[in-house]
């Protein structure tokens, strides 16, 4: 008898965690998020990354290493996909503008421009910049992994463009706030690439949240130092010219 109600108890447990994952899909996510960012058009940001290590980020290829070795940043973003960082590496500066899926790289005597649709291991998206768009819905095939009884979310993220490999992203989140609390990214042969742990958090408008702090780790849990948005700027009509593919 106490053999069955032991059984019948983890049945009964099975059922509820599979019925709360049933309870929760990717397009309703969609729909918060498409909720949370109407009042929402543009931001402006001091990025500054601390206790970087130089050895760890010189292995996260491109679309990490270039950002992370910034010293200190100004990074740009204007829905739905446009994103600028002007920057100061080793004492040179760099800009790097991503207009929809095309990449532009400046710095003295380098100006290279690069379509990167078919490349999504190169190009960034607002999961990089710490927040849920509408946008990855676009680029990306959605899916629900587990939803946890504290309403923690896990998403995944394949990219629709490119190579049909083992890229991903996971994504943990509160489903009540939509506020990232993790994000893994994986590379093409299934390997992870890069582990961000969010620590803080601000409003992008009304409701919409962006973390404002954030711990990066390589697939090996090598630290890659802490990442910080200072003095941000929210809704301040950021011109389309700043995102300009012809500078």
């Amino acid at each position: 008898m106490k053999k069955f109600i032991v059984l019948w108890v983890i049945a009964a447990t099975a059922l509820l965690v599979n019925t709360a994952a049933q309870a929760i899909t990717a397009n309703d996510i969609l729909k918060k998020v498409k909720a949370a960012e109407v009042s929402f058009r543009d931001f402006r940001a001091e990025l500054v990354v601390e206790e970087a290590n130089k050895k760890a980020v010189a292995g996260m290829g491109e679309g990490y290493d270039e950002i992370l070795r910034l010293e200190k940043a100004v990074v740009c973003y204007k829905k739905p996909d446009k994103i600028r960082y002007d920057g100061y590496a080793r004492g040179i500066k760099v800009t790097y503008i991503q207009n929809g899926y095309t990449k532009l790289i400046i710095a003295p005597m380098v100006k290279q421009k690069v379509n990167v649709k078919d490349e999504p291991g190169k190009r960034q998206d607002t999961l990089d910049l710490g927040f849920l768009s509408s946008r990855l819905w676009t680029d990306n095939h959605v899916s629900v992994v587990s939803v946890g009884r504290d309403g923690i979310v896990k998403l995944k993220f394949v990219p629709k463009f490119g190579p049909r490999d083992k890229r991903h992203d996971l994504v943990w989140l509160d489903s009540r706030t939509l506020r990232m609390i993790r994000h893994e990214r994986y590379r093409g042969n299934g390997e992870l690439r890069v582990r961000a742990v969010y620590l803080e958090h601000a409003k992008l408008g009304s409701t919409l949240p962006i973390a404002t702090k954030s711990e990066l780790f390589d697939g090996k849990g090598r630290s890659l130092g802490t990442a910080s948005y200072r003095n941000l700027e929210v809704n301040i009509g950021l011109s389309d010219s700043l995102f300009s593919l012809a500078q």
